[in-house]
């Protein structure tokens, strides 16, 4: 069976858990927005949420960092190219990928908030952008984020406090032959990391008509390594 394809139900469960009650414990614990600076590097192991098997290592390296702006660029252990993210300060995303999918890549209009600091148990955003490519091309996309509770989290045989971070967008069509994609992010924000423990990225497309869903990747991520510049 083509792991892409699926029936609604899938859709479904997906569509449940962004109305799953929040997770972890809840408190007035804030985390203010960190301090990057250029050589940061955070080092995930990616898992395939389906099967288990490897698929890949990412590096996520803090490249520059100036007055008005900081980069990010993720490779993988071959050194390919995988993401190249600026942000105007911390968490307010000017440009990069939102999907590996296609991929979905561009600038947003407005700014995209991946992280409204101070980040705080209850708090939630949504957004409506635009997603401009290096063609010109303009695709309508939302964002809908919410900041759950804390949960401890074990990377790489430590544990970790971390908040959890529940992000689901709307990223349009890639193309004019493709339905829609859809993408769930649960981070596992750790202020002490100053990013994420862990991750799960799940994707899926609905059709248009018939609201049939067919599920795209699913990826988890854990912590190899840290590095502060």
């Amino acid at each position: 069976m083509d792991r892409r394809t699926f029936l609604t139900a899938g859709g479904a469960l997906a569509l449940a858990a962004c109305a799953a009650p929040p997770r972890g414990a809840i408190d007035s614990t804030q985390v203010s927005a960190p301090q990057w600076r250029a050589g940061d590097s955070w080092t995930h192991r990616r898992s395939d949420g389906y099967n288990g098997l490897p698929r890949g290592v990412l590096t996520r390296t803090v490249e520059a960092v100036d007055a008005r702006s900081m980069r990010f660029v993720t490779r993988d252990e071959h050194g390919r190219l995988l993401g190249d993210a600026l942000f105007e300060s911390p968490g307010v995303q000017v440009s990069g990928t939102l999907s590996e999918n296609g991929p979905v890549v561009g600038t947003f209009t407005p700014r995209l908030l991946q992280y409204a600091f101070p980040l705080a148990s209850g708090k939630q955003w949504r957004q409506e952008f635009i997603r401009t490519d290096a063609n010109g091309f303009r695709t309508y996309a939302s964002a809908s984020t919410r900041i759950e509770g804390w949960e401890d989290v074990g990377a790489k045989g430590k544990a970790y406090r971390a908040l959890v971070i529940h992000r689901t967008y709307m990223l349009g069509k890639k193309d004019a032959f493709t339905d829609p994609l859809n993408r769930e992010e649960i981070e596992w924000y750790a202020p002490e990391l100053r990013g994420p423990a862990r991750l799960r990225v799940y994707e899926w497309y609905t059709t248009t008509p018939g609201h049939f869903t067919h599920r795209g990747d699913y990826f988890l991520y854990a912590l190899e390594s840290f590095r502060v510049a």
